[in-house]
């Protein structure tokens, strides 16, 4: 394997170590277990913090992981934008509550900078439906768009599918390295602040102003359950039946919960580390290893 000699040099797999030569000779060694090391970000364990109620997996990627939380079917109450409000976000915008019946709700909140055991929550978080439980299929649970505001569409390959909006949000929790927990205090306090600001803060049509639209608009608009026609009609069937979500026509998105995990992965790098090239490789040795003249 060899990289372009002008800007990397050459690397190679010596025996149970990689050695990269820069074009200037400087010699750098690294055993490869600890280039698989560093290329793998690191599951967190416990560390004796409790982690939230509906915390289902961590999926590694490259530089951090995607925490997968689930929350069962019920009734929420929201803040939603209100049909009289002279403003469709911001400040001024007018809300009123609104009872509704979502089936199960799950988030993909996105951390980074696992490497040097410092978690903060990423921008790119997504957030789908699904009509049965994690427990039943697994990382094969097929998704659905949530038809809710603020979880925008983008419209193009390149970003999130179903992207929270994460502006508002405040200082994203980051984590003491030198703290014993450190590792699962950021991700637990950072998931946390991602569900409230999701679910607490008020849905408005900031997508449809800022990003293309949002999934409550993409539902109405592809009229998949009549129930869901507008915001009105759908708190009158949940006061009707408060769990018929479970059994609603939801917007799918044509992949598995694997499958987003595995694109988030792909679009944030490689979903083997972000070791694509031999430029990475003797990215990550240069960094790492120990410098000797050759």
């Amino acid at each position: 394997m060899q990289a372009a000699p002008e800007s990397h040099g050459d690397v190679r797999i010596v025996g149970e170590n990689v050695i990269v030569v820069s074009p200037e000779g400087l010699r750098h060694t690294l055993p490869l277990s600890a280039l698989l090391a560093l290329a793998t970000p690191p599951r967190p364990d416990s560390r004796g913090c409790i982690h939230p109620t509906g915390l289902k997996h961590y999926a590694p990627i490259p530089g951090g992981l995607v925490a997968v939380h689930q929350t069962t079917p019920r009734v929420w109450s929201f803040k939603w934008l209100d049909p009289t409000s002279k403003r469709d976000f911001g400040e001024g915008a007018k809300y009123r509550e609104r009872r509704l019946s979502l089936p199960y709700l799950l988030v993909l909140a996105v951390f980074e900078g696992l490497g040097t055991n410092m978690a903060t929550l990423a921008s790119w978080n997504e957030c789908f439906f699904a009509l049965a439980p994690l427990e039943q299929q697994g990382l094969d649970t097929p998704l659905y768009f949530p038809a809710l505001l603020n979880c925008s569409r983008f419209g193009d390959d390149e970003r999130p599918l179903s992207w929270i909006c994460v502006q508002y949000l405040g200082q994203r929790p980051a984590i003491d390295p030198t703290s014993p927990a450190g590792l699962d205090v950021g991700l637990r306090d950072g998931l946390a602040a991602l569900l409230r600001h999701l679910t607490e803060t008020g849905f408005n049509r900031s997508s449809e102003n800022h990003e293309l639209s949002s999934w409550f608009s993409e539902t109405v608009k592809a009229r998949v359950d009549r129930r869901v026609a507008d915001v009105e009609t759908w708190e009158q069937a949940t006061e009707i039946d408060p769990g018929f979500a479970l059994e609603g026509k939801w917007l799918p998105v044509g992949k598995t919960l694997r499958q987003v995990i595995e694109r988030i992965a792909a679009k944030r790098g490689n979903g083997q580390g972000g070791l694509r090239t031999a430029a990475d490789v003797a990215r990550l040795v240069t960094n790492h290893g120990k410098a000797e003249q050759p």
